[in-house]
């Protein structure tokens, strides 16, 4: 619902008694009304933040916008965390306010494994508050105590991003203020942050694809030995497997299409790319539902007369 609507909503159930901010917050929309302005924003900033997004022609410059987020809107810091890349391929998949030390605490003690903000955001459609997802005391803190020993605040509101190309983005509000302000403060403003929180991930996905290098299409047998590879129990034994070119030469060619290190990075790359999504069988990956009839294999080789004479003898 626009913040409009819900504002007149107060006001008819406040039957005629208005405070200050209800006034306030009517005069403005009173004025974007007579300028032919939209009512989409609530705060006198989003436009001008809408803009320089607009204007942007970096990720750097776009992540300094979006980093005057928590100031304009009375958080404490915000981050927009790229969860699936869909049929993207993104050179940077996070733009944050939180200190360095948190995210190399982050990865250091594998915080991510049992992250309970980013677990749960896909699966869901509308906002989480933090304070109902963090678990409370006597249950184990590892989150929390990391979060508060770097002065980041644990109440806050997540809510999340999805495109049709199965990209999803959690953009995270922290503060270290009350549960309650949180909830007053997104819900003032929950158009406005939404808006400024999908053009900062259109840039991002904008700016990831620019100058990108270009994919020279694999052939159906790269594609399939890097699949075996992937699958493989035992990619050693995978690398080596027969191909009509010599693995080593399957592998170079790969490695020199994608522009990576290893065969490893390869798989990566190709999986991020969707690459590996359809399914390219290799011939010894069929099993026959019948046996196959002798002399069938002869078919396809030299003079078909030949072929004949030789099957019916």
């Amino acid at each position: 619902m626009n913040w409009f609507a819900e504002l007149l909503d107060d006001v008819i159930a406040s039957g005629g008694d208005l405070d200050p901010d209800k006034v306030a917050d009517l005069q403005r929309a009173r004025n974007r009304i007579a300028e032919g302005g939209s009512l989409m924003t609530r705060h006198d900033g989003t436009e001008r933040l809408l803009y320089r997004i607009d204007e942007a022609t970096t990720i750097d410059q776009v992540a300094s916008v979006f980093g005057q987020v928590p100031e304009e809107f009375g958080f404490s810091d915000v981050s927009l965390v790229v969860l699936n890349e869909g049929r993207a391929c993104l050179a940077r998949r996070v733009i944050s306010t939180l200190p360095e030390a948190w995210w190399q605490d982050y990865h250091k003690m594998r915080l991510c494994e049992d992250d309970p903000l980013m677990k749960t955001i896909v699966s869901r459609e509308h906002e989480l508050f933090l304070d109902e997802l963090l678990p409370p005391p006597p249950a184990p803190r590892r989150y929390t105590q990391v979060a508060e020993a770097h002065g980041i605040g644990c109440n806050g509101v997540i809510f999340k991003i999805a495109y049709p190309t199965g990209l999803v983005a959690a953009v995270v509000l922290n503060t270290t203020r009350t549960p309650d302000y949180a909830r007053r403060q997104y819900r003032a403003f929950r158009d406005d942050l939404r808006l400024i929180a999908q053009a900062t991930c259109d840039a991002l996905v904008h700016f990831s694809q620019v100058g990108a290098k270009e994919v020279d299409p694999l052939t159906a047998e790269e594609i399939g030995f890097l699949r075996r590879v992937a699958l493989s129990e035992d990619p050693v034994k995978a690398l080596a497997v027969d191909c009509r070119h010599t693995a080593q030469v399957i592998q170079t060619r790969i490695i020199q299409k994608l522009g990576v290190r290893s065969i490893f990075q390869a798989i990566l790359v190709a999986a991020r790319y969707g690459l590996l999504d359809a399914a390219m069988f290799h011939p010894d990956e069929v099993i026959p539902t019948r046996p196959l009839i002798t002399g069938w294999d002869m078919i396809g080789g030299g003079d078909e007369v030949d072929q004949v004479a030789r099957l019916s003898a």
